[in-house]
């Protein structure tokens, strides 16, 4: 027994002893030094107190090899499941549960895109942008040769392939895709348009034509949308949904220096999205906020300039009818083949499958005759990679607008700051020319050559500001004005909160803007929309003449619950109970006066989209809607009727699924976060990978913006919002604040894994050092990459 005891003791300290050397052995090495034949001098790395890398080179070729490493070093998997996600390429990873993903994604063409933009951009690129693009990856491959893999590969038995510059427009590919709304929003527009005439689309928050409908034959085409919203919660990697940003001239600062703000809002993730660099040369220096695998800073700014991106969110895609028979399909009065090719997915331990990919010249068929126009593999250019490495090798407002020109998709506002005290505003795309009879919110008829994209608009026609009398710029993916008649469709701008917020907010007489004055913004969780529906909601009930319904004889919680929201303003604070009453409520009242028209089905495909959302007030606004009357009873149905019954429906959801006790209905404690990594549903191993949970204030579309679904489930489980906080003022540019919303690092087993978390969900802003002595004092480790003798 003794001998056995000794055994088990040996056994227990071997393993503990193992276990120590690979967790001390898989820590991120931030005091390294290496030798490359890819550098021609020596490389100074130095890594601050929040793991970000300081690079210090001798020419930007050296520095983007250094970025690339270190990148890669802490963020390899990221950059290698996005990579695969936009080549349709997760099922060599995942194995056959990733089986319908990538058929889905490679039916779209970013694969293919993918292919050419490479060979366009290796032949006809500008010599500079090649440089740096392959001196990145070179510093990726180079860490990839040294088999320090992440622990995502050790537990799944594969290893990386190395990154190409076709990688980079995958990665490209899949952020445009991440932007598009039409997958999600048109297929129930259009069927929604198709059974309801027009006093039911007058409460529906999107522009439509008047033009008459195309018959959709074939499947039920709104589960196009469904499969899409299915295969997104899906996808092991984060989606870009919102945004918001803001630059206030110095007129209206403290400073008398131009202030920029900008939290971009995207799917939640273990690690988080943005992996942040300081780069320096004799000719360059900037701070950026880099996406996994590419090179080049979507976000950030230099010591004269800055810029940020929120979502333009235009209508980039068009869905056609098409006229289909065996492999031809009939346009303009012919006959003509289908464009059919075939392509191989790898799934890892099961055999290889071959896909049929159709084509008419609109595009992929995506289900049964349903063809996708879709600008980002349409237009001939993709200048994506040209475009953001001119934002930070910028010298004035005249490069960074040229820069702003060359983006196609996805649609980006470009925000933009400087030290001269200019900011502009660009709303960034090639923008299809349509013709006049074309309704590009529901399904289009294929077969005729006039409803084809007739061309491109030129820049100049682009929604643009710079230099505003008013003393600020701002989006939040809000609709932009038309430009000399034209108008730009998208589906986030109806009824958009957030903007409203920002421009009542910095249209006052208020001239002594502060960084803090912009952290209270960011971190606003009041909403005005939200305020006005409530206040909608408690007239109906307090007008309501049924006598079953009258509010003056509800008790017991009934009368609790409606004295809490009745006096409730739209806020959504820590320990706040009316908001959970609200958002229960809100959802009854679609249900009810929707769902029996719609069908329960229909519903749920129409109640994730942001349509459904901004359609609640339109609703609310008009008692006479015919959304109002319940087809289901013989009598005619009032608003009145139906409000007041949500608010009972609501009440007795929230008693069934959380008790009498109001304690136990507080927002937070059902309003909470975890960033969910890729391997986070995986049993017994998913916990140690994600982040969370988090109890969070904010609202679906407060300023401080915390999505979540409305559903059937009484709980508000967050999926997107802000994936950093930004806050500048060119007056100390060198200390620019900012949060990630986890941490810099993607290896778990980092310091700097979640370090950022705590402060991110309480409201606080760290330093981006720029200053060397500052960031030599807060150094946590400094690497060498020196050249091969």
């Amino acid at each position: 027994m003794r001998k056995l005891l000794g055994i088990v003791i040996v056994v227990i300290v071997f393993v503990f002893i193992a276990g120590y050397v690979f967790v001390i052995n898989s820590e991120t090495n931030y005091e390294f030094t290496i030798t490359s034949n890819d550098v021609t001098e020596e490389v100074r790395i130095v890594f601050d107190d929040m793991a970000v890398p300081h690079i210090y080179a001798a020419n930007e070729s050296d520095a983007m090899f250094a970025l690339g490493y270190v990148h890669a070093s802490e963020r390899l998997w990221q950059m290698d499941l996005i990579r695969r996600a936009g080549g349709g390429e997760l099922s060599e990873l995942f194995g056959v549960d990733m089986i319908e993903n990538d058929k889905y994604l490679r039916t779209l063409g970013m694969k293919e895109s993918a292919e050419k933009c490479a060979k366009e951009f290796e032949e006809n690129g500008p010599e500079e942008v090649i440089e740096a693009a392959v001196a990145y990856l070179n510093g990726v491959n180079s860490f990839i040769d040294e088999g320090d893999f992440p622990i995502e590969y050790t537990l799944l038995g594969s290893e990386p392939a190395k990154f190409d510059v076709e990688d980079l427009y995958k990665t490209a590919g899949f952020m445009g895709y991440s932007f598009a709304m039409a997958f999600k929003n048109e297929p129930i527009i259009d069927w929604i348009q198709s059974n309801f005439d027009s006093t039911y689309m007058a409460d529906i928050a999107v522009t439509l034509s008047n033009n008459t409908k195309i018959p959709v034959s074939g499947g039920d085409a709104v589960s196009i949308s469904d499969m899409v919203m299915e295969l997104d919660e899906r996808l092991p990697v984060p989606q870009f949904i919102g945004s918001n940003s803001w630059v206030i001239s110095g007129e209206k600062t403290k400073s008398g220096r131009v202030v920029f703000a900008n939290d971009a809002h995207m799917v939640f993730s273990s690690p988080s999205v943005w992996y942040e660099a300081h780069v320096v040369t004799p000719e360059l220096e900037y701070y950026g906020n880099h996406l996994a695998g590419m090179p080049f800073p979507p976000i950030g700014h230099t010591l004269t300039h800055s810029w940020g991106i929120t979502m333009f969110v235009n209508d980039d895609i068009d869905m056609y009818k098409e006229q289909i028979e065996g492999d031809k399909y009939f346009y303009d009065g012919k006959w003509l083949d289908l464009d059919i090719s075939y392509q191989t997915i790898v799934v890892r331990d099961s055999s290889d499958i071959v896909i049929p990919i159709k084509k008419t010249h609109h595009g992929p068929i995506i289900m049964d005759d349903i063809s996708m126009w879709w600008a980002y593999t349409k237009y001939p250019k993709n200048l994506l990679n040209e475009a953001f490495y001119g934002f930070s090798r910028a010298h004035d407002i005249v490069d960074a607008k040229k820069s702003a020109s060359l983006i196609h998709a996805p649609g980006l506002n470009i925000m933009y700051g400087d030290s001269e005290g200019n900011i502009a505003w660009w709303a960034s795309a090639k923008l299809p020319i349509r013709g006049d009879s074309v309704d590009c919110k529901s399904f289009i008829d294929g077969t005729k050559a006039s409803n084809d994209v007739q061309g491109w608009y030129d820049f100049s026609k682009n929604p643009q500001i710079v230099n505003p009398e008013r003393g600020f710029v701002f989006s939040a993916n809000n609709s932009p004005e038309d430009v000399e008649g034209v108008h730009y469709p998208g589906y986030y701008y109806s009824g958009n909160t957030r903007a409203s917020s920002i421009q009542a907010a910095l249209s006052t007489d208020k001239s002594d803007w502060t960084i803090d004055d912009v952290h209270a913004l960011q971190l606003d969780n009041y909403s005005p929309v939200y305020d006005k529906n409530s206040k909608m909601l408690v007239e109906y009930i307090l007008n309501n003449d049924s006598e079953d319904l009258d509010p003056s004889k509800f008790d017991g919680i009934y009368k609790s619950s409606f004295d809490l929201i009745k006096d409730w303003r739209g806020t959504h604070e820590l320990g706040e109970i009316a908001p959970t009453i609200y958002y229960r409520w809100m959802y009854n009242t679609l249900k009810l006066a929707m769902g029996d028209d719609m069908g329960d089905e229909k519903f749920k495909s129409f109640t994730p989209t942001f349509v459904c959302e901004y359609s609640f007030p339109m609703l609310l606004e008009n008692a006479e809607s015919p959304w109002w009357d319940d087809v289901n009873t013989e009598k005619a149905d009032g608003a009145s009727e139906i409000v007041s019954r949500a608010f009972i429906a609501a009440i007795d959801e929230l008693q069934d699924a959380l008790g009498d006790n109001h304690d136990a209905w507080i927002y937070s404690d059902l309003h909470t976060l975890t960033h969910k990594h890729a391997m986070g549903d995986v049993k017994y191993i998913g916990d140690f990978f994600n982040v969370g949970p988090f109890k969070v204030p904010a609202a679906k579309d407060a300023l401080n913006k915390y999505e979540f679904r409305l559903n059937d489930e009484v709980n508000f489980k967050v999926f997107s919002g802000p994936s950093m906080r930004i806050a500048l003022d060119f007056a100390d540019v060198e200390n620019s604040e900012s949060v990630l919303p986890t941490g810099q690092s993607g290896n778990v087993f980092s310091d700097y894994f979640d370090n950022q978390a705590e402060m991110y969900h309480s409201g606080n802003y760290r330093q981006q050092r720029m200053i060397e002595s500052d960031i030599n004092a807060h150094a946590i480790g400094i690497s060498i990459i020196k050249p091969e003798k």
